[in-house]
């Protein structure tokens, strides 16, 4: 049989294994009720519900007047409620039926919140200015003479972005989705080489497969269903969002969903391949354990990184991350999705990535050739390494 032939059989072979094994259907679906029940409760809990503000005792005059017009202006709602004195006002706020309550001129609060302090304080003080003014016998052309030359700045953005925190949101959850996509396709490599050891089902198969197609056509079928993994998540991720009218559905594009796959890809293969010379190395499960908890604290070391550079994708932490192929697999996709990646950089990364990748994949055919058929004894990567093909 040709090359081609014997890989596809392979192939064919982990799609029909993996693929509608109970396991994978019951991860998957695990996976998808996962992202929509969080999809769906962000939305509930982000729903912005109205302040409840009870008054008491004496207030400046206009001081509501005042609030519900700030209140307005950064699109929040209040609701206020008269109340008879500072009893009521303690109780109601105790028992968590009112958010807050002025009680001549005091705020009281269970725990601040700088949301209401933010609103609340302003108001009261533009109010008592205006009586302190009024008090002092200006008139209401003078008093409004007064607060126009305190009127705060105006902002002007001069390459407003409607879609910036949508962006983000997408850039924040494709870090996660794409750790979550190339762990999983790793462990599926790992878990079919460790089985096929264990079993002895490698040495029936290597009677008549070449290991290093044998590799190959495992990774390949591994990628596959990795890349349909990955198409039920996004899929999933755009039915939640359309579903609950999430600011963050624009922020989609196909160039992004592409570039995702590419990196998706990228990763997949760098980390999947270590996983599968690591699974070659081991006879039992708990050796196999051992041998890849480092690459697997690696993979969880990047990931943090990149997260904590999400925050700022133009940032040079953000930059860095970018350029090194453990990392770059998440940290691109998400600076793409924020818009915060020249092309020149996404190609160049990429290439770093492509680069990468093929220098892995070679060492891991080196190492899986020659520590595939050992079943007697766990083998150490230098050993594996310089054992005859």
């Amino acid at each position: 049989m040709s090359t081609s032939r014997i890989v596809w059989l392979v192939m064919r072979r982990e799609l029909r294994a993996r693929l509608f094994s109970r396991a994978f259907v019951i991860g998957l679906a695990v996976i998808v009720v996962l992202i929509s029940a969080v999809s769906f409760l962000s939305a509930a809990l982000g729903d912005d519900e109205p302040i409840r503000l009870g008054l008491a005792g004496e207030q400046p005059s206009g001081a509501v007047a005042t609030l519900e017009a700030l209140a307005e202006a950064v699109d929040t709602e209040v609701e206020i409620s008269d109340l008879t004195g500072l009893g009521e006002a303690e109780r109601l706020v105790a028992d968590g039926e009112l958010d807050a309550a002025v009680v001549d001129g005091e705020l009281l609060m269970e725990r601040t919140s700088n949301q209401i302090v933010a609103l609340v304080g302003p108001a009261w003080q533009q109010a008592g200015l205006i009586d302190g003014l009024t008090g002092a016998g200006l008139d209401a052309d003078g008093v409004q003479a007064v607060l126009g030359a305190a009127a705060p700045i105006d902002v002007v953005e001069l390459d407003p972005d409607p879609d910036a925190d949508a962006r983000e949101a997408v850039a924040f959850a494709s870090v996660i989705l794409m750790f979550i996509a190339i762990q999983v396709a790793g462990s599926y490599i790992m878990l079919g080489i460790f089985e096929e050891k264990t079993t002895k089902v490698v040495e029936l198969v290597l009677a008549s497969v070449p290991a290093r197609y044998l590799l190959a056509g495992k990774i390949l079928g591994i990628a596959v269903i990795g890349l349909i993994q990955v198409a039920v998540l996004v899929v999933t991720a755009l039915v939640a969002s359309a579903a609950t009218g999430s600011s963050a559905l624009p922020a989609l594009s196909p160039s992004l969903l592409g570039t995702a796959v590419v990196w998706f890809l990228i990763g997949y293969l760098l980390y999947g391949a270590v996983f599968a010379a690591g699974a070659s190395l081991a006879p039992r499960q708990e050796d196999a354990q051992s041998t890849l908890a480092p690459i697997s604290m690696i993979l969880l070391i990047s990931y943090i990184a990149v997260l904590g550079t999400s925050g700022d994708p133009t940032g040079w932490p953000a930059r860095v991350v970018s350029w090194v192929p453990l990392t770059s697999p998440f940290a691109m996709p998400g600076r793409i999705a924020a818009n915060a990646a020249p092309w020149w950089e996404v190609v160049g990364s990429m290439a770093v990535g492509i680069v990468a990748v093929i220098g892995v994949l070679l060492a891991t055919e080196r190492i899986y050739v020659r520590s595939v058929i050992h079943t007697d004894r766990k083998l150490g990567w230098r050993e594996a390494w310089s054992l005859p093909s």
